[in-house]
């Protein structure tokens, strides 16, 4: 059961503790100050080992930084979606319970780009009946338990952000109680806030109940526009898609024109510190920039902590016309994220059985579309004359 010192910060967990008195429990000896644990797995890189590094702990950011080759792909078009498969590595406090707490496991996650102005799935009539056990931000609070409502209803009520959101959890429904996890075995657990991540607007796992209690083993983020948002920022390459104007906008810009021979003359190293500043600047600045430069024939600009003055023989400013019919935006990413070692071991232990009467005679009972074999024919006494009936079974069941 969650409760309120999941989500306390250290100076909460900390009076609690000294309010609680509570003490190790394997010596009685006092417990530390509350800090923050790193989950990433960091290491040392470079030809001296001097760097620092980080090993992945997701697969995602393989997928933004290609995002321009992926749009290309689908042909400029959003919404679309990219899947992979791979390692990642978290810095666990305490690897234990088989394949649920490790350091290394594989995980699989689907990037699903949209304008974030339109986050309608056009396959979500196909699901919107469905009901599913959501456990909400609103009733973990309230020490409640989980509410069976459509997901229609739970978009429309904005329990679930959005309808894009909402079919992924179905399709991990269906999938998980496909491939042999129960039904009353599952439920969708809403990140509280102060648990969302920061890059999130909401954020649902998906959670499977195992011997060992509840166990997450998929994660749905409506990731919002922060990681494209933040390539293009510190790569100054533009991760964005766009989309037609229903009317052609004629704009007025501000074109900035350098003499970079008369720029590196006067300025020399600091050419490209000045090239840098300006290529970053926005229509706003450069237009603000503009009316410096037509008051006193030079600008003024202030780049990594220096002054720079720039006359009209290292600078010109002048307006031009654009006839805009399309608008660039940065797309939102909807992320199912699914740890394929834990669900393994569910659809193990909810497919896991013991035969009536008999504890010792146990068995698992997969469904066809994850069994190892659909037809398994074995001789109970291992000689020829056994197998001269076996092999020719075998042999129409292969080729059938």
């Amino acid at each position: 059961m969650y409760t309120d010192v999941d989500k306390m910060q250290e100076e909460e967990l900390h009076e609690t503790i000294q309010k609680q008195k509570i003490k190790s429990p394997d010596n009685g000896n006092d417990l530390s100050y509350p800090f923050k644990f790193n989950l990433m797995f960091d290491t040392q890189i470079g030809p001296t080992g001097g760097i620092k590094g980080f090993l992945r702990p997701e697969t995602a950011q393989g997928h933004f930084v290609n995002f321009r080759k992926l749009l290309e792909f689908n042909g400029g078009k959003i919404p679309f979606a990219s899947a992979s498969i791979g390692l990642g590595f978290r810095n666990e406090i305490s690897p234990r319970s088989g394949l649920l707490r490790v350091r290394e496991f594989t995980m699989a996650e689907i990037e699903h780009y949209v304008d974030p102005e339109n986050k309608s799935h056009k396959k979500f009539n196909y699901v919107k009946h469905l009901k599913l056990p959501l456990w909400t931000a609103g009733n973990q609070k309230l020490h409640k338990g989980v509410v069976d409502i459509s997901l229609e209803e739970a978009v429309q009520e904005k329990l679930i952000d959005n309808e894009t959101l909402a079919y992924f959890l179905a399709r991990t429904y269906l999938f998980l109680t496909t491939i042999g996890i129960r039904k009353d075995g599952v439920r969708f657990r809403q990140h509280t806030d102060k648990e969302m991540a920061h890059y999130a607007s909401d954020c649902w796992d998906a959670e499977v109940e195992t011997s060992y209690g509840w166990v997450e083993v998929a994660g749905h983020a409506d990731r919002t526009c922060y990681d494209l948002g933040n390539h293009t920022r510190e790569s100054g390459i533009e991760l964005v898609a766009a989309k037609p104007l229903k009317q052609p906008i004629v704009k007025k810009l501000v074109r900035v024109n350098l003499n970079k021979g008369n720029m590196y003359k006067t300025f020399k190293e600091k050419k490209k510190v000045i090239e840098s500043f300006l290529e970053k600047l926005s229509d706003a600045e450069k237009d603000d920039l503009l009316k410096e430069y037509e008051a006193n024939g030079n600008i003024t600009i202030q780049a990594e902590g220096e002054s720079f003055t720039l006359g009209k023989e290292i600078v010109t400013l002048e307006r031009y016309e654009i006839t805009q019919v399309e608008e660039k935006f940065l797309p939102g990413v909807i992320e199912p994220s699914f740890g394929i070692g834990r669900i393994v071991y569910c659809v193990m232990e909810h497919c896991f059985g013991v035969r009536e009467n008999d504890e010792k005679r146990t068995f698992f009972s997969f469904p066809p579309v994850v069994a190892p074999y659909k037809v398994s024919i074995i001789p109970l006494v291992h000689d020829t004359e056994m197998l001269n009936f076996i092999e020719p079974i075998s042999k129409i069941m292969k080729f059938k």
